[in-house]
């Protein structure tokens, strides 16, 4: 305050600078407030006007007020929908026969009603407010031979496929032509466990419920004991994965993670725990899991994460939201892992969690290479957690070394490792995958299936052919290799197909009323060559690919 001669105190004036309807100005003022120093100067000011500082912000010499004008308009405009192009397959038709349109496409009209904002006269933002439909698109639909999918009646093969036909379990023993039912009692309805023992002798999955505070449990079917086979239950309930060790061909032993049911979604809490157990066929002989590991804290835990067993059984990996690592089961069977159980489990591999702004979490799935070494999984790339973009990784669980095997596969792109084809050339080791047909928006987006060499190299798409509609599910058990490496089943328009990579025939199995998932076939890992059951081998180095630019950005780490 200033004190004149005769006594009395007067404000003091604050020079400030007010910016407003494209000038700025010095004011000298005796406000207290931005409010006050507009209300002053005359300054109209809109609901929707922004004014930078607020109105209720002290003034202070030299303070700075910027005023920018905001405006809106709507407009009204047509915009043409694109038509779709259809394909159908019709057996009448020549394979070698030109395709046909049998219904010409057309586009539609919709109009769109557009909000525009304004920030001081410059256009700033569309947002489409309202979209009416005028006139429908009309797919054109083109018939075309069936060129890519032999029809049989009954097909032979190595091993058995076990798989889920309209919530039902059948097993195919060999052939195609004689599916057998199976007696598992009703099937846990999110299919949590679906898996053949390595020699097929066994099932295991997961069994529905009624009791109060499970969600499903665990059971094993003998599939060698004919008509009369029952089903054992394990005395476990709650199991979010579980899995044979692929290396135990007869004296079998599984993994499993557990939760506890809630009633809020996603209607599990996950306990990130890990138990191993030894099952015996004589069910006199209990099973009696061991945990090796009791909780373990991640990123949007509650959810739980991925596992996959080495081909070698002597690591299992695991993946939450935003991390890749090994459990080391060699060393839990040998040591006393009650004194320290996390210096079992090392993390190799860390990235951006991707952010579902829902309630389920993303999380990689994983696939070994035949020799154990190499792991293969969907990696998100986005610097933003709400980013689309995903790439198929490798990584080198003896070097920490990571590359880039594919960009831009889309999130459910699942790949899936051959096993061995008898070389350790990686030319001669395949990685099929799913890639999005539109990787910008890969949640909604159709997929079709992929092979590639396993340093990346020679992708090819394998089915369906290019131009053609693709039905593939958004599931990680769409698929199943056979032991060789040389054929796979997968689901296709709720169809099983098997896929011969000698020829790159593609046969279909189950009939078009069917309803198939989860496909499981047998015999895999120590039970293909009984001989090298108990025998692991050193694992081969096999070339990975050249990093990508930001592959710095995310750098794997170590558990100390």
């Amino acid at each position: 305050m200033e004190q004149n001669q005769d006594g009395p105190f007067t404000p003091q004036h604050i020079e400030i600078t007010l910016t407003a309807d494209g000038q700025t100005q010095t004011i000298a003022t005796t406000a207290t407030t931005v409010r006050q120093l507009l209300d002053e100067s005359e300054l109209t000011i809109a609901p929707i006007d922004e004014v930078d500082p607020p109105l209720f912000t002290p003034i202070s010499e030299g303070l700075a007020i910027r005023i920018v004008r905001i405006t809106e308009s709507v407009e009204t405009i047509e915009e043409s929908i694109p038509f779709e192009r259809r394909v159908v397959r019709n057996e009448n038709l020549a394979a070698d026969a030109p395709p046909q349109i049998v219904q010409a496409g057309r586009s539609g009209l919709q109009e769109l009603t557009v909000r525009i904002v304004y920030r001081d006269g410059l256009e700033v933002e569309r947002r489409i407010v309202r979209t009416a439909t005028i006139t429908e698109s009309q797919d054109e639909i083109v018939m075309i031979g069936l060129n890519a999918v032999t029809p049989v009646d009954n097909l032979s093969f190595n091993g058995r496929i076990a798989y889920i036909n309209s919530g039902r379990a059948e097993l195919l023993r060999g052939q195609s032509a004689l599916p057998e039912a199976l007696n598992t009692g009703e099937l846990d309805p999110l299919r949590r466990v679906f898996t053949l023992s390595p020699t097929g002798s066994h099932l295991l999955y997961t069994r529905a419920t009624t009791i109060t505070g499970q969600f499903n449990s665990l059971w094993v079917l003998p599939l060698d004991e004919g008509n009369s086979a029952q089903a054992r239950p394990l005395g476990i309930d709650n199991v979010l994965w579980a899995d044979w060790n692929p290396q135990r061909a007869n004296a079998l032993q599984l993994a499993f993670t557990t939760a506890n049911a809630t009633d809020l979604p996603p209607g599990w809490e996950a306990n990130n725990d890990l138990w191993l157990g030894e099952f015996f066929s004589n069910a006199d002989q209990p099973f009696a899991p061991v945990q090796i590991v009791d909780s373990y804290p991640a990123t949007y835990g509650w959810w739980g994460g991925n596992y996959a067993w080495s081909p070698t059984g002597l690591q299992i990996a695991y993946s939450y939201a935003d991390e890749v690592g090994l459990i080391d089961i060699e060393n839990a069977e040998e040591d006393d892992i009650s004194e320290d159980q996390f210096q079992l489990r090392f993390t190799r591999h860390r990235f951006r969690e991707y952010d579902t702004r829902a309630d389920w979490v993303w999380v990689p799935t994983l696939t070994w290479s035949p020799d154990g070494r190499y792991l293969a999984f969907t990696r998100h790339m986005g610097e933003e957690a709400e980013a689309l973009n995903f790439d198929t990784w490798i990584l080198d669980t003896i070097t920490n070394g990571d590359g880039q095997l594919s960009a831009d596969v889309g999130i459910w792109s699942y790949p899936r490792w051959a096993p061995t084809t008898g070389s350790s050339e990686s030319a001669d080791q395949q990685i099929a995958f799913l890639r999005a047909t539109n990787s910008f928006d890969s949640l909604q987006s159709s997929y079709t299936l992929w092979l590639m060499d396993s340093d990346g190299s020679n992708q090819q798409q394998i089915y369906p052919p290019l131009g053609e509609t693709s039905y593939f599910p958004k599931l990680e058990q769409f698929m199943t290799w056979s032991a060789n490496g040389r054929a796979f089943a997968f689901i296709y328009d709720d169809n099983l197909f098997l896929y011969n990579l000698d020829n790159s025939t593609i046969f279909q199995l189950t009939q078009d009323n069917s309803l198939v998932s989860h496909p499981s076939w047998a015999p895999y890992g120590a039970a293909f060559n009984p001989s090298e059951a108990d025998t692991v081998n050193t694992p081969s180095q096999a070339p990975l690919p050249t990093p990508t630019p930001d592959i710095d950005l995310f750098l794997p780490e170590q558990d100390s």
